[in-house]
């Protein structure tokens, strides 16, 4: 702005200027209006600028315009210019999006092992519609899982974060995520306990991880999701059967929520072991068919590191500590 106005006053400046070089003779100066004008005799030392006398020829008549320059505009008493504000210079709000990122770590294990015997078919989302007659066989079943990923905790707002692995939202901050799988460590079914005209091989496949969460209010709620799928294969009495099943994603949510569709799991500050790490360990008997048979063991933990590189999850502090 106040190059703007030395600019405006540079034009105005110069404008009288002009219009005192071509004023007529005995014309009223603007710059003087209470002084009257005098006569001129049209020659150097007269005391009038006119005829053909201009700063060069008659300086003492027509002295040059004095303009203030950019440079002296600004100096204080000192002499010394004063810096003219700029946008940069001028203090703000730090940008949500320039403030500090934090990192983290969250993993989950899981383990369900399932009693065999004589049941009913069980309530959703464990029933099958393969169990038309009301009575069902549950076989003997044993899985342990683990998934972990590393996390960007991100500010929103005051005494609130978003936490997440999605790699969309890392990459609006310029970071790349290491890819977040799960993986069956073990799993086995013997269904020769209760039906030994049967045999069976199960199969579980790497799955993805993903989570959202926020911390706000002292409570850090994490919601998880992932798609662990069982291949069961095999046959009875020379039928063979080909299933997927979701059994252990069930048993995962009802040790983390108690609800077996729901991953979602919160973490106040009873669950902080040492500065930067919480863990949530709980185990469920679930699955009513109609005594529960599987009995899951889960732990989920969550770390706050220095950095979000794979393989460098230092320990530290979360933000909000």
């Amino acid at each position: 702005m106040k190059r703007i106005l030395l600019a405006t006053s540079f034009l105005i400046l110069a404008s009288l200027a002009c219009n005192l070089l071509v004023s007529p003779k005995n014309a009223q100066p603007t710059t003087t209006p209470s002084l009257p004008a005098l006569d001129s005799e049209k020659r150097c030392g007269d005391g009038v600028c006119d005829g053909p006398e201009d700063s060069q020829s008659c300086p003492q008549d027509c002295p040059p315009a004095s303009v203030p320059s950019d440079e002296g505009a600004d100096e204080g008493a000192g002499g010394e210019a004063t810096p003219l504000p700029t946008a940069e210079s001028a203090p703000t709000e730090p940008a949500q999006s320039e403030r500090p990122l934090a990192f983290g770590y969250l993993y989950s294990s899981v383990k369900l092992d399932r009693t065999a015997g004589n049941g009913d078919c069980g309530i959703d989302p464990w029933f099958s519609p393969d169990c038309t007659m009301g009575v069902k066989i549950w076989w003997d079943l044993h899985m342990e899982a683990y998934a972990a990923t590393p996390l960007v905790i991100i500010p929103d707002g005051a005494n609130r974060w978003v936490i997440s692995n999605h790699s969309d939202v890392a990459s609006k901050y310029g970071l790349q995520l290491s890819p977040a799988t799960g993986v069956y460590r073990s799993i086995s079914i013997n269904p020769g306990l209760t039906n030994p005209e049967c045999s069976a091989t199960i199969e579980g496949s790497p799955f993805d991880f993903q989570v959202m969460g926020t911390r706000a209010e002292g409570l850090t709620e994490l919601i998880p999701s992932a798609n662990p799928v069982e291949h069961i294969q095999g046959s009875c009495m020379q039928a063979g059967f080909d299933w997927e099943t979701t059994h252990l994603l069930f048993g995962w949510a009802a040790a983390l929520s108690g609800v077996p569709t729901n991953l979602r799991v919160q973490l106040n500050d009873t669950f902080k072991e040492t500065t930067g790490q919480y863990t949530f360990k709980n185990s469920v008997d679930t699955n009513p068919s109609p005594q529960n048979r599987d009995h899951v063991v889960v732990e989920l933990g969550l770390l706050c590191t220095r950095s979000a590189a794979a393989g460098e999850a230092a320990p530290a502090a979360c933000p909000w500590e």
